[in-house]
């Protein structure tokens, strides 16, 4: 457990956070990202109403994938992990204001959700190309689009497609800007990435030389 928690801090902190935020009463109210509150305290909520939730059905989704997607990211690079969600903290709740006119307030980790998930999806993807795995390419590859089919989903029907979102108002707009910050860090990885070739013959002489 102590390396868990010294191998990905911010994901553990974040939910442990969102947790407690749920259990105790009317926390959620103050920490939410409301569009008329005042200037000064909508720079708190921008990042504070991401560990706020409607429901505990809502709250155990979002929990789910945060911490699944949170560990392979931060595992994987933990400065491009921390830059994603500082940037998807605060442009979610500010595009949300702007172009969701009929929402008074925001609440939930599902926007930092999908921006984990496009992350984690091509660092996956990076590593599939440079073993030559090329089922694995195509997995993640399907993966990702199943990303930007549910957001499609989501406009299309105005609803959420695994949370109910009886007492709350979807709002894609969260999720596609999500995806659009975590897919940028992820390609902008993989511009980093030797050509195939030339990782398959790095490989081969690694093995060269401890075999």
């Amino acid at each position: 457990m102590y390396q868990l928690i010294k191998e990905v801090p911010i994901t553990l902190s974040v939910a442990v956070a969102a947790v407690v935020v749920f259990l105790v009463p009317g926390l959620g109210d103050l920490l939410d990202f409301q569009t008329n509150a005042p200037v000064l305290h909508q720079l708190l909520q921008l990042f504070t109403c991401h560990t706020a939730h409607w429901s505990f059905d809502h709250l155990v989704w979002d929990l789910l994938m945060f911490v699944t997607m949170g560990v392979i990211c931060e595992r994987k690079n933990s400065a491009q992990f921390a830059i994603v969600l500082t940037l998807s903290a605060i442009a979610i709740p500010l595009f949300v204001s702007c172009f969701s006119l009929d929402v008074s307030s925001y609440r939930g980790l599902s926007g930092l959700d999908t921006a984990l998930f496009g992350l984690a999806v091509l660092y996956l993807v990076r590593s599939s190309l440079q073993e030559q795995n090329w089922p694995g390419v195509g997995m993640y590859g399907f993966l990702f689009i199943g990303m930007m089919g549910k957001i499609a989903y989501e406009y299309c029907v105005g609803g959420t497609l695994f949370v109910s979102s009886d007492g709350f108002t979807a709002v894609p707009i969260a999720h596609l800007v999500g995806a659009v910050i975590g897919t940028a860090m992820g390609l902008f990885d993989m511009t980093r990435m030797p050509p195939v070739s030339l990782a398959r013959r790095n490989a081969f002489q690694r093995t060269r030389v401890t075999g």
